[in-house]
């Protein structure tokens, strides 16, 4: 999924490489999770991708990419009890893109 970053247009080296930091922490964190929130972390997984695929399209479209975003920080918010840097993680995705 990270080596989907440098197929976004209009990505920038800079922000390419901050998300590519941000989805790594990510994955980083998901993997750690205890077993009976691993259907959430999976949710935010796929909402990731979701979000990450929408992003790299060839023609970028604001509201898809709205809609994503909002996916992702929802799914993002059941595991804050847990894994709060999961949603801040989420947020700094989101606002690189948008």
């Amino acid at each position: 999924m990270i080596d989907d970053i440098e197929n976004m247009p209009n990505g920038d080296v800079a922000v390419q490489r901050n998300l590519r930091r941000s989805f790594s922490g990510l994955r980083d964190i998901l993997t750690r999770l205890p077993e009976d929130r691993m259907m959430e972390a999976e949710l935010v997984a796929e909402q990731s991708k979701a979000f990450l695929e929408t992003a790299s399209q060839s023609r970028v479209n604001q509201t898809m990419i709205r809609s994503a975003s909002a996916g992702l920080r929802q799914a993002a918010e059941r595991l804050d009890d847990v894994a709060p840097r999961v949603l801040e993680l989420c947020r700094q995705i989101t606002d690189q893109v948008e």
